[in-house]
């Protein structure tokens, strides 16, 4: 069966990249029976920011290559919403579980389903990671910012070259993502009210403010700002997914570029359960496909020559550390599981006196300020919201770290035949959190009448977990597990469990570009 050009465009607009990607491939000549196949040159784990990226590589390297997801393909439909919020919980929020769990969000009971945002709760530590095609760029706030180069030049290989990362990769990610700062009209719009309170208190505490870069969509914000699109990301969503197409995801850019390839499958609701080294060579992966309601309707095995994990940082150390403790790939790296890091992740509100327009406000991150010293660590803040506060005259600061000490480790439970975070304690936040109420009192002290608050929330949590398969220490500087030919890691678990002052999304992909361009030229 063959597909033409116009059969091609019709399923891209159908919102379908799975679609896409086998029509593509039928296109190229391959028959309907090929899709079901088992074998394939490249598999990679995870459509997120790392997998996204080996994707497309490997695709326009001519490598035939199968994406595996977890999670559902959601499209984009801009007249009815698709996720849920802090003001409308539904039961798509949340990977498999029995209640919501969420930073100053009641505990609620929901249906469990194969909701876009997995939350588990690790020892001393909630971890929240993506499950959807996509991966974080569904469920993030769309922060686009490197970090600075002496905290990279701290943490990371000496051998891998900031400067190169600076005028090549960060820029070559940026481009591809569509990566701009929030346009004046957007700033200086009522939603954005919170915006320029928050850079003006700063600013009277005597700390400069930056404009961040971002992918969320101005053109539909604009939108939803004059009544035209279904309001979502102007009202605080943004957590559980923004159904309107208010953030250009990476179904926006690196998939669909490369499904059209020709090169590259995608398979949504096939979930990575088991890897293990092929006899003739190569990997074995083990995977149970779903269906929409996560009912399992198959177990099957697929082999690869190449093999890119790119679970993201809590389900790659799930897959690697069970993989080595059970015998399947015994002789990975001891240090697989180690170096795990919450990326000093804080939230933190302050009160402000002047009341706020009697709205929801909007959820793109505008500004951010660096504090280098004077608080313990260096720290980075970012104006925030939290719907669940939006009724309160408060403006809400997400903080991050440069921690070089507090890591934690992932440990294989041989009784439940589960991998843990083992070792994470309420101390080794405690800095982080020491920093930013430091902060916050600072500001609170410059602006009369304000005051910092506690957030309600009786765990620690993080949305940016890295680290367990530290760059340099368990692979090589292009994510080569050593030991191990063909195999790859290109997600967060690279990152030396502290970005370096950032939020980690252009980070992941840089590395992961710098990483596919060595192994396509290498040849492995």
């Amino acid at each position: 069966m063959s597909v033409s050009r116009r059969g091609l465009i019709g399923c891209a607009a159908s919102g379908s990249l799975a679609a896409f990607a086998e029509a593509a491939a039928a296109s190229g000549g391959r028959s309907d029976r090929d899709v079901r196949r088992g074998h394939f040159r490249a598999i990679v784990i995870g459509s997120g920011f790392g997998g996204s990226v080996a994707a497309l590589r490997l695709g326009q390297a001519g490598i035939d290559t199968l994406v595996l997801e977890r999670g559902r393909e959601w499209p984009v439909a801009p007249e009815r919403h698709l996720f849920g919020s802090a003001h409308g919980i539904t039961n798509t929020m949340f990977w498999r579980r029995h209640t919501t769990r969420w930073p100053a969000m009641l505990p609620l009971p929901v249906r469990p389903n194969l909701g876009v945002m997995e939350v588990s709760q690790e020892a001393g530590l909630d971890i929240a990671c993506a499950a959807a095609v996509g991966g974080g760029s569904v469920v993030y706030t769309g922060v686009t910012l490197a970090p600075p180069r002496r905290y990279f030049e701290s943490l990371y290989p000496g051998a891998l070259r900031y400067e190169a990362f600076h005028r090549q990769w960060f820029p070559k990610v940026r481009a591809m993502l569509g990566a701009t700062r929030m346009p004046d009209d957007v700033y200086r719009s009522a939603r954005f009210t919170h915006s320029r309170l928050w850079d003006r208190q700063l600013h009277r505490a005597g700390l400069r403010t930056f404009p961040l870069d971002s992918t969320f969509d101005w053109t539909t914000i604009r939108a939803e700002l004059d009544g035209t699109a279904p309001l979502s990301a102007t009202v605080g969503n943004s957590d559980f997914g923004c159904g309107n197409g208010a953030k250009k995801s990476l179904t926006r850019s690196y998939l669909p570029a490369a499904v059209a390839t020709g090169r590259v499958r995608l398979r949504p609701l096939h979930e990575v359960i088991s890897l293990r080294r092929r006899r003739r060579g190569g990997y074995l992966v083990g995977v149970r496909r779903l269906d929409a309601d996560g009912t399992v309707l198959e177990t099957l095995e697929l082999s690869c020559g190449m093999l890119f994990v790119a679970a993201g940082t809590l389900n790659t150390n799930r897959l690697l550390v069970a993989a080595r403790e059970r015998g399947d790939l015994p002789d990975l790296p001891a240090g697989i599981g180690t170096g795990f890091g919450d990326n000093g992740d804080q939230l933190n509100l302050r009160s402000q006196p002047l009341a706020f327009h009697g709205g929801s406000q909007g959820s793109p991150s505008a500004s951010a300020a660096f504090l280098h010293r004077d608080f313990g660590l260096p720290l980075l803040v970012e104006s925030w919201v939290l719907p669940t506060y939006s009724a309160l005259p408060a403006l809400v600061t997400f903080g991050m770290t440069v921690d070089h000490d507090h890591r934690g480790t992932f440990r294989y439970d041989r009784a439940s035949g589960r991998v843990r975070l083992a070792d994470w304690t309420a101390e080794k936040s405690a800095a982080a959190a020491r920093a930013l109420r430091a902060h916050s009192g600072r500001v609170a002290a410059a602006n009369p009448g304000t005051l910092p608050l506690t957030l309600s929330n009786p765990y620690q949590f993080t949305g940016h977990p890295v680290g367990g398969c530290v760059i340099g220490h368990c692979t090589d500087l292009y994510g080569r597990v050593r030991g191990h030919r063909g195999l790859y890691v290109v997600d967060g678990s690279l990152l030396p469990g502290s970005v370096g002052g950032a939020n980690p999304s252009l980070t992941i992909a840089a590395l992961a570009e710098h990483a596919l361009a060595g192994i396509v030229t290498a040849g492995g």
